[in-house]
């Protein structure tokens, strides 16, 4: 007994030794392969060929060897388009090499050599592969490092394996992915910004970009953008702002609270931020109406001046001296879409002037929102689609559309 559990310790230890030296070797020869898995043994990386024309070729594969050290019964993935490169052939050529490898380095050795000799003989064929070319990185390195040399505004950072990397001026930023086209050359697109689409910005979408294109166009954009951001800063300072709520780079828009029975959507121009918006005013229709036939008047547009900004022409505008403030509350609630869940919908507030909560709710499972009785009566009053049953007032929703009601006595 032994003797066998001798023979088993040593037969261990060999097996063992074998491990740790096929190890060691694959280390050295193949340092892009990564050991994934001791049990079993589990590579995954990179493994470096040549093709025809001398220039170096990465391809893709993950090795597993479930019996080591046996090498016929392992398991080789190459990316799915070597296969479909070279055919049913390629594979039956795999599982002779795996029969005759001593060890898993020749295995490594006895590939790179067929798949070389594979590329020679299919020298003619176009290669749209896995494998990407070694100097392909260098390249975009290359670039990357040519525009970071030069002075500019424009920060950069990037993902480890460079596959985004991130533009930053003024806390604004975009995100671009680099694309390599058949001929090995890189161009960008865009894949995330914070910027709004500007017109004479967006250029042949047909046309490839450099690196340096795309920092040189994001920089115009931002500057040119800082003139309307300080408008629409301006806005959010001294109005009651009730969408968006919170406002992102791209938002060109404001809808600003004057009444509980009126409100209005002011949209600037990018290219001329002092000039006169899109206004559009959304509540009652009597109100409206009164402030509509206001912006449209002639002598309103003239009387708007470039040499002021946004915010004092709409004071002018609208003949007043100071917009409606928000109110301050304690703890700040959560907000959904425009207002609150549990504030008025008209007034926006939780409490109206004698103390009452919102006690009136809309049907529409999908819109629920609360209403004052007093607030509620008031913008249905003002309606000319209102219709009064008995002692209810109905009309629209000021949210959604659907039909809400409350008590005439609610006046």
């Amino acid at each position: 007994m032994r003797g066998v559990a001798s023979e088993k310790t040593t037969t261990r230890l060999l097996t063992d030794a074998k491990i740790m030296g096929d190890f060691d070797e694959m280390f050295q020869l193949f340092p892009e392969m990564v050991l994934l898995s001791k049990s079993p043994p589990t590579w995954k990386g990179v493994i470096t060929v040549r093709n025809s024309n001398n220039c170096k070729i990465k391809v893709k594969v993950k090795l597993t060897v479930p019996s080591f050290p046996r090498l016929d019964d392992a398991i080789v993935h190459f990316g799915s388009s070597i296969a479909s490169l070279f055919g049913n052939s390629f594979t039956k050529q795999i599982n002779s090499i795996l029969k005759r490898s001593e060890s898993v380095p020749a295995l490594f050795v006895d590939l790179i050599k067929l798949i070389e000799t594979l590329l020679s003989e299919n020298q003619e064929q176009k290669m749209v592969i896995d494998p990407v070319e070694t100097n392909a990185r260098d390249k975009l390195l290359k670039e990357l490092d040519n525009v970071l040399s030069e002075n500019a505004d424009v920060t950069f950072s990037s993902t480890k394996d460079l596959s985004a990397i991130k533009l930053t001026m003024n806390d604004i930023s975009i995100v671009v992915q680099p694309i390599l086209n058949n001929s090995g050359q890189h161009s960008w697109k865009i894949i995330n910004t914070d910027l709004p689409d500007l017109p004479g910005y967006t250029g042949n979408e047909r046309k490839p970009f450099s690196l340096k294109e795309i920092r040189n166009i994001f920089q115009r954009q931002v500057d040119t953008m800082e003139d309307v951001w300080d408008q629409l800063r301006r806005i959010d300072n001294f109005c009651w702002v009730i969408d968006p709520i919170q406002p992102k780079p791209y938002h060109l828009y404001r809808r600003v609270y004057l009444s509980p029975l009126l409100s209005f959507l002011i949209t600037l121009n990018p290219t001329d931020p002092t000039g006169y918006p899109k206004i559009k005013f959304l509540g009652a229709k009597n109100e409206v109406e009164k402030y509509r036939d206001m912006i449209q008047d002639e002598d309103a547009i003239e009387n708007w001046d470039l040499e002021y900004s946004v915010y004092e022409n709409l004071l002018t505008l609208l003949n007043i001296d100071e917009f409606p403030q928000a109110p301050i509350v304690d703890e700040p609630m959560e907000q959904e879409g425009i207002v609150g869940d549990e504030e008025c919908c008209i007034c926006f507030s939780m409490d109206d002037e004698s103390g009452n909560l919102p006690d009136e709710i809309c049907n529409n499972q999908k819109c629920k929102r609360r209403f004052h009785s007093a607030c509620l009566f008031q913008w249905l009053q003002e309606l000319a689609t209102n219709k009064i049953v008995f002692n209810k007032i109905f009309g629209p929703c000021p949210n959604c559309g659907d039909e809400v009601s409350c008590n005439v006595s609610s006046s």
